[in-house]
């Protein structure tokens, strides 16, 4: 019959006391980095979603749906299913700033040009064309939560923040000659500089994800933006 030395089987136990030991470290500095990865991998999902969310609102918006009504923006909220948009009550006609809704989304439809020469020719004599050679809002519609907080961070546009006057409908007043409808960052999109009077269109969507906020690992949130 086998034995075991004495000497041999204190030292197993010795063993078995500095794995335990090794387990309860690893799992310390492992368990933060899970955790992390749990959170991130989760966000990777919702990114994609939300890229998706954030094309097909511009697709749609391109194609002349109304994101003003309530019915647009109701089609908005159920595309974005899951990310917590809010777009209140039921309301009549067209509202192109129902952006303090609360939530956890904020979304952004606009429509912009670049104004030259050939655009500025188009005011009346002795008016000046301030924002000649700029790009400028032409319709600028947004709804949520526009105070949406990600990270502790108000969130803000990559287009640049908008104060412009606009009608019910969305559309940009004095476009040509009110410093505030200009696109500040537009430029910054596009290596090749739009002519005189193209027109592009902007989709931008905010989503944060509290529901996946875990104490020092914070789960953030997405910002999409596509150009048509």
């Amino acid at each position: 019959m086998r034995s075991i030395h004495p000497v041999r089987r204190w030292q197993r136990k010795g063993q078995r006391g500095t794995e335990i030991f090794e387990f309860v470290l690893f799992a310390i500095f492992i368990l933060p980095t899970f955790l992390w990865s749990f959170i991130n991998g989760l966000n990777l999902i919702k990114m994609n979603e939300a890229n998706e969310v954030t094309r097909d609102l511009g697709d749609q918006y391109i194609h002349g749906v109304d994101y003003t009504t309530y019915e647009a923006q109701s089609v908005a909220a159920k595309l974005s299913q899951g990310f917590g948009l809010n777009i209140g009550s039921s309301y009549t006609g067209n509202n192109p700033t129902n952006d303090s809704q609360g939530g956890n989304a904020w979304i952004v439809a606009a429509e912009f040009m670049y104004i030259g020469a050939g655009s500025c020719s188009s005011l009346p004599n002795g008016t000046a064309c301030t924002n000649q050679n700029q790009y400028v809002f032409l319709q600028y519609i947004d709804y949520g939560n526009k105070t949406l907080q990600i990270n502790g961070v108000q969130v803000a546009s990559a287009l640049g923040t908008f104060s412009g006057t606009v009608n019910t409908n969305g559309l940009v007043a004095n476009y040509m000659t009110d410093p505030k409808a200009v696109c500040a960052n537009c430029g910054t999109y596009f290596q090749t500089p739009f002519s005189d009077g193209q027109v592009g269109y902007i989709s931008e969507t905010f989503f944060a994800s509290p529901s996946l906020d875990i104490s020092a690992l914070p789960a953030g949130g997405i910002h999409s933006l596509d150009f048509f």
